[in-house]
Parts: C-alpha cells; structure tokens; sequence
C-alpha cells in the first residue's frame, strides 16, 4: 500500500523548517541546559559555563544590530542569538526563518587562523551575521505588501536570491568596518587576491560563488565579494550598499541582480565586476613589482599539489619532512617526504588539523585532530603515530588539545581549548594528566607553542584582547611570562633554531605574511623572506642550514625548502594601520531566565500553493516554525481539491531534546481515482511516530538505529459503497555508513553504506494483516582508475515471512525505488533500469547493481550573475540485475539490463545543490525495452 507523499508547497515548508539545523539529530547535546538573557533588541540564549560571554554577546549584538539598521535605513524585529560550546572550529550562520535568528559557535579562532588578527571573536562574527539578518530582512514595495499579508513567507526575502559574492561580499565588508581589523583588512587576504591576479587572474563573477569547489573553494565568495563591494564603495560612495539592498528589495522577481546594479552604479554587475577585475587586477600586479624589486627570496618546492600542503616539521635526524596533505579529491592525510623530494609517502589518515610533532627519537608523530566527543560535540584530541607503520593511538580523550610539540625530554605542549579562551598544557608523551601552564584572561587565544632546544622554555604566539598577537615566551616550571614582540602586527608561527639563540616566526608586519628571525640576546630583528605568496609555518632543520615552510600561489598552499642564511636585512618598522578598537560595551545586566521554546514556536507565515494532477486543482496553504534551539520543528498544511474530492492535511513535528529524535507525521489525504466501471475516491489517514538514535558518530563514519510505528487506513467509496483496509506496522532499521565526497567527487568515492531493516504487520498493532517484511542494502564505493572516478557496487533482497496470498505483492522490482518499508505492497527497492516502474512483483526480491561513473570535466563555471553555477560533468556505464518471484528462485527469470547516463552536478539559485542525470537503458528480458529517463540525482 503506497503511503501518500506530501505534497510540494507542504515538503517547501518542511525543508525550510530544517535549513538551520547544524547537525543531523540532536540539535544540541542532551545535558546542556539552556538559559536566556535579553536586551530590548536582542535575546541571548547560552548554556551552563557561557553565562559571562552571553552577556557580553546580548550587550554586543545590541549595539551592532542599531549600527546596521541606522545605515541600511530598517529596522528588525527581536533578534535571537544562540550562543553554544560544542564545536572547536569557530563559526556561526543566519537565517531570516522563522525569525532573525544568529546561532554562533563560542570558541575564537586561534591566532594564525584563516581569520586574521581579530579585536574579539564576538565583534568579528556577530558583526557579520547580523550584516546578514539586517540585508536578508529587506522586502519593499509588492514585496513589503506580500509580507503584510503572509508574513515571513520564505518567498518575500528578495536578497536572498543575490549571488553569493553578494551576500558573503557584504557581510564581510561590514564585518570589517565594524572591527579594528576583519578579513577586508587581512594581508593574508591580500595575498590570495595578489596571487590570483598573477597567476590566473582575478576570477569572474560566475566563478567567485559558494558552489565553487576549486580553490579557493568556499572562501571565495568572502574574499573576492569583499573586494567587489568595497571597490563599488570606493567608487560610487558609501551609501553604494545600503543603496543596492534597497533597489534590489524591491523587485517582485528574483535574480534580476543587474538590473538592480544597473539602476544603483549606471551598470550591470557583469560591467562592474569586469571592471573590477582589470582596476583591482592592475592595483595587484603593480603591488607584486613593488615587492619583487627588493628581491625574491628562492626556495624549492617539495609538493605540488597546491590546496593545502601545511605544517611540515623535519624529523630529528633532518632525513624526513613530515607534513599535512589537504588536496580536493581525498582525506586529509600526513605525509612523509625527503628533504629533497623524494619519497613521498603516505603516512596515516587525519580528520582535521596540520600541526604535528616528531618525538626525540623519531619514530613516532604527534599530531591533533577533531573527531565528534559523546555523540554530540566534536573536540580536538591528541594522537600518537608510529613513523614505521602509520599505527595510532589516543593520547587525549576529550581534552580539547590542538597543535602539539615533543621535547627533546619527552614532555608535550600543546593548547587547551575552553569556551572563552584557551591555555597552553602539558604531558608526557606515553600519557597521564595534562598540566596547565598558563591562567589567562576571557579573550586569549594562545597558539603554535614550542620548545626550546633545551626543553626549559617554551615560546608561543598569544591573541590577547584588542588585537594584541604576539610572541611570548613561558618558562614551565614557574609559569613565569615575558613577552618578545608587542604590536599590533600578527606574529605567530614560532619555532626555535637549533641552537636556541633566534626564534624564527611569521609576521605580517610589512604587509606580507614573511618569515623573521628574533635573537633572544638582543631582540633583533631580521627579515629572512621576501615573498609574494607569504611564508607560513617555517620548521628549522636539525643542522640549521634549511628551513621549511609553507608558501602560497592560486593553486593554495606548497611545502617549501629554502637555505637559512646566518644573517639578514633587518626587519622594516611596524607602521600600525589598524584602527583602534572598538570600546566594548559593558555587558547586558538584564535577569536571566530558563529557557522557553513555546513563545517561539507561533507561525510566522502562510504559503500558498497550487499543484495539478489528472486535470484537477490541489489549492492548499502550508505553515511551519522552529524554535532557536531547535529542539522543536513543525510544518501544517491543509488544501482542497477541485471536483469534489474534499479536503486534505498534514502534519509534521520533531522533538530533538534527548538522545533519540522523535518525529510525528499526520496525514489526511483524499483523491479520485478512474476506474473501468466507477469513480473512487480514495481517502489515507496515517499516523507515523519514529524515533532516531545515533548510536555511534565518528567524522569519517555513523551508525545509528530508528524505531517506528505506523498506523494507517484507506478508505475506498464509490457507488457500490465503502471499503476500508487497515494497516498497523513496527518498523525497526540499523544503518551503517563509511562513504566519503570531496569537492572534486562526482559521487560517494571512498567507503560503504549498509541498511537493515525490518517490519512487523500485525492485527494487534491495528492492522488487517500479519505479515513480516526483511530488507538489506549494501552499497560500496571504489576509486578505479584516477581520482575521481569510481566503481559503484549495489546488491540487496528482502523476503516477506507470512502473510499469505497477500506477501505475493510485497515487493516490486522495475525501473526505479519507489516508496519506503512500511509501503507494504508493491514496495520497490531496487534499480532495474530498462522495464517498466513496478514491472514485477514478489513476496521476495534480489538485485545487483554495477557502475563506473567517470567524470567528463569540471567546468566550475556559471553564466554572469544567473542563478546556476556548474560544478562537474560526468558519465556512467552500468549492468543491472534484479528479480522479484513468490515460490521459489529460477535464475534464468532475472531480469538484467545495461545503459550509459550522463550527469551534471549544479548550484542552482545560488544555494542548493542539484544533481540531475539523463540515461538510456536496455532490458534483455522479454518484458524489457529501450527506456529513456531523467532523474534527479545518481541511481544509488
């Protein structure tokens, strides 16, 4: 029995309802308890241990929110701002549904992240999520009467639909301004633009998009866009944004970006971004000559592969360079390789991270990274590697440790992440307790500690609050603390010379991310590179004749071999050109409250649709909302159908507070069916209540159980009366899954997904049958040829234990899936391309699936500002076999069939993304025929 599907205006409101989810089950882990903190604009809701920093944040928030709305010209209903501890990657997103809602994550960004220098974390990242809430909310005109009318209709937010470079362009933009530095002011910024402009020239404005997977991937939205918007600022006035969020509000109809650029600066956007490209790109080359005249220092790369190859350290005997491997077609992974190139090798997997330490010996490695802690929470951890063999073991568990280095003694130093600030830590390497070295202020971020040659000092780089990231030296024993540089220039990166008489580091104190010497007699300075694409995490060789490091082109990020001269140039005086700080304004002295999901959960909104099927109408209207946390998610929808079928609804809700995620699906749906004799009219009433639990989260793998039960009746009326059939149902599913995608992947390349899944029909649940339905899918994914291409594998049967003349019909095969386990007649699981959908029919089923799935290209290219960017073009050969039957098996009943299909995968309306496939198949069966077919998406 086919369960009804929703409807689309109802499935619209449901997607909307979860766009914010930042995890797929449990929105937050289960023993946080949250409590809220509110300002007249602004509510703050934190859990236990964040009380000091959402005060700061509600305080915060308040001020910038009333500085975005005074020179955008609006003003925004009550903003919620939800403030947690679970991530240790700094990050945060907005989202104008239900309401303005920021969620941020409270750990900073340590000193040499991808974020630059930063006055403060909270400033930084809510200065540019509000930018977001203050431009999403914009609706004037038809627009501003359509809100009227239906509220926050997911439709009536007109900047939205603007290319990325647009939106994350802004934000950036205001995110700078509204800060002593921000990305706009970053010279590592600075730098990708220069290096692009050298080497590729500066990209196009289909090119600069978030569905970009070439580096500089999803950054490039931020950092071109950023440049963009302040050259249209620079040129045409600072009203020129405020002014293009306006214009653009106000038009009914969607992606008329350069209409809106056209009425604002005189001309397209295409126009403006093509004169971007050759004014910036000019600015940048010249920028490049005035650095090269000084003289280019040369070095030897030892990788290629651009992306991310970062923080190679040499091995204590100086014969190994060990590094990190991020590329775009598979894991981050460390890597060995001489000092000359050679030998490349892989070492071991790792999640995340690139800082990694070589023990006194040399024969182990240690090395941070992030994996997800009790379910719910993802934290830094330390490993130990054996050189030899790749095999690892835990050092920490749940420490929240990051960048690790091993003394000539034994003794690790490393970075304690807590939520408002870090600290530096020690243990010995075969384990035991870590020790805190350092009790800072909220606000430090400490970052790239290292040991001295004797192992009685330890330098590293610490962020204190208002911008201040310098270099400081620690002494273990007494904790003792004296800083070697103070200014405002971003030192990081230390790392001692072999005989501990200088400390090389990376500074950007002339504009360029370049490596310095500081002697710790004197505190002179020395500039060691003179570089267009910036020297990055430098390692010093045993012997002190080499250093390595990391230097930058467009392709992203090389290891690097250079000569380390004895003597330099000093280093240029640090000219400050950063505004001051922003005074922070004292925190919110508002009571706090226990946190209330219920006032939030009110519609927002109406949307209605319209959809058509055999020549009638289905008019309806949908609803739905979320609370801040999102614990609660809800989606309403009821419509009426033309010719007198009556009306129909449904209903959808999720819990998601404790461990397992319970969701409830209501459904009321009639329609009319014609018949030989008569008419009918078939109404489904259904009610389906499910519970998810993971039972094991991992980065690189999950695995999780779902218990459901269904109730359900379908009642069939025409002249001859009514008939009505029940169904009751237990439905149990484990899955496991290790496949991996990268940005490069034209499908799941690495790993395996496997299902198991079992339903009970019994009267006693409410049904008119008895029946037991197993199913197993197993799916695998293998590189074949190159890397990207892969050789798919699918193979899967179900049987139906009782049941009766009923089972006979328990499982279709032909064409497509269709359906899920509790649809249970004529369900169909498996792919058998071309015969007819639902051809034949079992009380048991088998299939076997095989496809080569080559790429054809990576175009990574859109059309000027229309809302479709490709992302790769690929092709696939495939076999299918496949069989359902009652009684018994007979091989020579196997249907098989082959086919070619050909694929694009898209960015469609600048945010989603779509993965559509044309094929033709030929089944060798005699019930088989030459098909054609489109579908959305690959066939498994």
């Amino acid at each position: 029995m086919r369960r009804p599907v929703p409807h689309p205006g109802f499935a619209a409101v449901l997607l909307l309802a979860a766009l914010p989810r930042v995890v797929p089950a449990a929105s937050f882990p289960p023993d946080l308890r949250f409590r809220s903190v509110s300002t007249g604009r602004v509510t703050v809701h934190y859990h236990q241990g964040l009380e000091p920093l959402a005060r700061e944040a509600a305080a915060l928030a308040t001020e910038l929110l009333e500085a975005h709305e005074a020179r955008y010209g609006l003003r925004v209903g009550r903003v919620q701002v939800v403030l947690a501890d679970v991530e240790d990657e700094p990050n945060g997103f907005a989202s104008p549904l239900p309401y303005p809602l920021v969620h941020v994550r409270a750990v900073a960004p340590r000193g040499a992240d991808d974020f630059g220098n930063h006055d403060g974390w909270l400033r930084l990242v809510l200065s540019h999520e509000l930018a977001h809430v203050v431009h999403l909310e914009e609706a004037r005109g038809v627009l501003r009467l359509g809100r009227r009318a239906l509220g926050r209709a997911p439709f009536l937010f007109p900047n939205g639909a603007t290319p990325t470079w647009m939106l994350e362009g802004l934000a950036t933009f205001e995110e700078t301004e509204a800060t002593a530095f921000g990305r706009g002011r970053n010279p590592d910024v600075r730098m990708v633009l220069r290096m692009e402009a050298l080497e590729r020239g500066l990209p196009r404005a289909d090119e600069a998009v978030g569905g970009l997977d070439r580096w500089p991937g999803g950054a490039a939205p931020y950092l071109f866009g950023e440049s963009f918007v302040r050259y249209l600022t620079e040129r045409f006035g600072p009203e020129t944004l405020p002014d293009l969020s306006r214009v653009h509000a106000e038009r009914p109809f969607p992606f008329l970006d350069d209409l809106t650029a056209l009425k604002v600066t005189g001309a397209s956007f295409a126009t403006r971004w093509s004169e971007w490209r050759a004014d910036v790109g000019a600015e940048l080359e010249g920028e490049a000559a005035r650095l090269g005249r000084a003289g280019l220092t040369a070095s030897r790369p030892l990788t290629t592969r651009g992306v991310r190859q970062y923080g190679a350290r040499f091995s204590p005997r100086g014969d190994l360079v060990a590094y990190t491997n991020r590329s775009l077609t598979r894991f981050r992974a460390i890597h060995l390789v001489r000092p000359d190139g050679s030998g490349d090798r892989f070492l071991l997997r790792r999640n995340g991270g690139s800082a990694l330490s070589f023990s006194p010996d040399g024969g182990r490695i240690v090395f941070d990274e992030p994996d997800v802690h009790r379910r719910f929470s993802t934290r830094f951890d330390l490993h130990v590697a054996e050189v030899a063999t790749g095999h690892r073991r835990r050092l920490t568990r749940g420490v929240r440790a990051r960048e690790p280095d091993v003394s000539r003694s034994g003794l690790v130093v490393f970075v304690r992440q807590e939520a408002d600030r870090s600290e530096l830590a020690v243990m010995g390497l075969d384990g035991g307790e870590p020790r805190d070295l350092t009790r800072s202020a909220p606000g430090t971020q400490w970052s790239n500690p290292r040991w001295s040659p004797s192992g009685d000092g330890v330098v590293a780089a610490r962020l204190a609050p208002g911008g201040w990231l310098d270099l400081v030296s620690l002494d273990p024993d007494t904790g003792a603390l004296a800083e070697l540089t103070h200014d405002r220039a971003k030192d990081v990166e230390p790392a001692f010379t072999p005989d501990g008489a200088e400390v090389l580091f990376r500074s950007d104190r002339d504009g360029v991310s370049n490596l310095y010497a500081l002697r710790l007699a004197d505190r002179r300075l020395r500039r060691v590179t003179n570089v267009l694409g910036g020297a990055f995490a430098p390692d010093v060789a045993p012997d002190g004749r080499r250093v390595a490091f990391a230097s930058y082109t467009a392709r992203g990020y090389d290891v690097h071999v250079m000569d380390l001269a004895a003597e330099g140039e000093p280093a240029p005086a640090f000219h400050d050109p950063y505004p001051p700080a922003p005074v922070a304004p004292a925190p919110a002295p508002a009571t706090d409250t226990p946190y209330a999901p219920l006032p939030h959960l009110r519609p927002r909104f109406w949307t209605p649709y319209v959809t058509g099927s055999a020549g009638r109408l289905r008019i309806g209207a949908a609803t739905g909302g979320a609370d801040p946390l999102l614990r609660h998610v809800y989606g309403l929808g009821a419509h009426a159908t033309t010719g007198g079928v009556g009306p129909g609804v449904q209903a959808y809700y999720q819990y998601d507070r404790f461990l397992p995620t319970l969701t409830a699906v209501v459904e009321d749906t009639r329609d009319r069916v014609v018949g030989d004799a008569a008419e009918t009219i078939v109404r489904d009433r259904s009610v389906t209540l499910r519970a998810a639990f993971p039972l094991v989260r991992r980065v690189r793998w999950s695995q999780s159980l779902s218990l459901a039960w269904r109730r359900e009746r379908e009642t069939l009326e025409n002249g001859r009366g009514a008939q009505a059939f029940d169904l009751g149902g237990l439905e149990a599913a484990w899955s496991l899954s290790t496949a991996r995608l990268y940005p490069y992947s034209i499908s799941p390349i690495d790993g395996t997904r496997l299902r198991v899944s079992y339903l009970k029909e019994d009267p006693t649940l409410g049904g008119a049958v008895s029946l037991g339905k197993l199913v197993a899918d197993v799916r695998t994914y293998r590189r074949l040829f190159g890397e990207t291409d892969t050789l798919a594998l699918a193979a899967g049967g179900g049987a139906t234990f009782g049941g009766g003349e009923a089972a006979a019909r328990s499982f279709a095969v032909g064409g497509f899936p269709d359906g899920g386990l509790f649809d249970v007649f004529r369900t169909n699981h498996a792919v058998l391309r071309g015969y007819d959908d639902g051809r034949f029919r079992g009380g048991r089923f088998a299939h076997a699936n095989l496809e080569y799935r080559f790429p054809l290209g990576h175009p990574q290219r859109g059309a000027g500002t229309a809302p479709a960017f490709v992302r790769h073009l690929h092709a696939a050969v495939f076999a299918d076999a496949a069989h359902a039957w009652t009684d018994r098996l007979r091989w020579r009943d196997v249907k098989t069939a082959a086919g070619f299909a050909l694929g694009a995968d898209v960015y469609l309306a600048h945010a989603l993304p779509f993965t559509g496939t044309v094929g033709v198949a030929q089944g060798f069966s005699r019930e088989g025929d030459t098909t054609f077919y489109v579908r959305a998406g690959l066939a498994f």
